[in-house]
């Protein structure tokens, strides 16, 4: 066994790689921390100005989609940054492989990322197939994750998956958070509490940007349009409420 151990010690220094949290921290660095936190606190104050004023959503109807008005406006406003250049990540909107609803993926460093929101700053999303499916790149290849051994694997291209976590109430962000999940079971590899790692100096917006604001409720309308058709065909699936 110490010939072992001893191999092994060889082959963690002959491949070791910065940690999980290193690499994730690097791809999306406490640099961007304050304008992210402002984009994502925006979009929900957005969201509930548009459930407010217009008509068909300020109902019964709309208290039951209002997961999806703040996942579409939470979307919207991170992609609409960073195509902006107010956020250092690259962006694309598109289809779902699954379910037939679209999302955001954001790339960073060896990062791919996608936005859900989540109960709370520590809590996993919802479990879908699709999410399951994009977390098998997290597999570990050679060890179960240990807090005390650092993460690696052997040099090679493959890209991660990350999430971007957040959750509101009422018109207010309460967390916000890059994790980094394992492939096979619900335990982080590594996270970043992001309203954490700016602190309590940090001062959230008071209103949503009024600039957008045309463009969002049209948004809001086709995304709302196509989930109550979907609901009428029998789907009933909720990807990111």
């Amino acid at each position: 066994m110490k010939d072992s151990g001893n191999s092994l010690q060889k082959l963690v220094e002959g491949h070791c790689m910065p940690s999980f949290q290193e690499q994730l921290d690097e791809a999306f660095p406490p640099d961007a921390d304050a304008a992210l936190a402002r984009c994502v606190a925006q979009a929900i104050m957005l969201a509930g100005d548009v459930m407010a004023n217009e008509p068909f959503l300020n109902s019964l109807i709309g208290s039951d989609i209002r997961g999806h008005i703040r996942r579409a406006a939470v979307l919207f406003n991170v992609h609409q940054s960073c195509r902006a250049g107010d956020l250092p990540f690259d962006s694309e909107m598109t289809r779902m492989p699954l379910g037939g609803g679209h999302w955001v993926e954001l790339r960073s460093g060896v990062y791919r990322a996608h936005i859900c929101r989540t109960d709370g700053p520590v809590a996993f999303p919802e479990e879908t197939p699709t999410r399951q499916d994009q977390r098998l790149s997290n597999q570990l290849d050679m060890f179960e994750p240990d807090p005390v051994v650092v993460p690696f694997r052997a040099p090679s291209e493959t890209e991660m998956y990350a999430w971007l976590t957040f959750g509101a109430e009422g018109r207010d962000l309460t967390h916000l958070c890059w994790g980094m999940p394992e492939a096979g079971r619900n335990s982080w590899l590594a996270r970043t509490n992001v309203l954490n790692r700016l602190g309590p100096a940090f001062e959230y917006p008071v209103e949503a940007p009024e600039a957008t604001a045309p463009s969002v409720v049209l948004r809001f309308r086709e995304h709302i349009e196509e989930e109550l058709r979907r609901d009428d065909e029998g789907s009933g699936a909720d990807e990111g409420s």
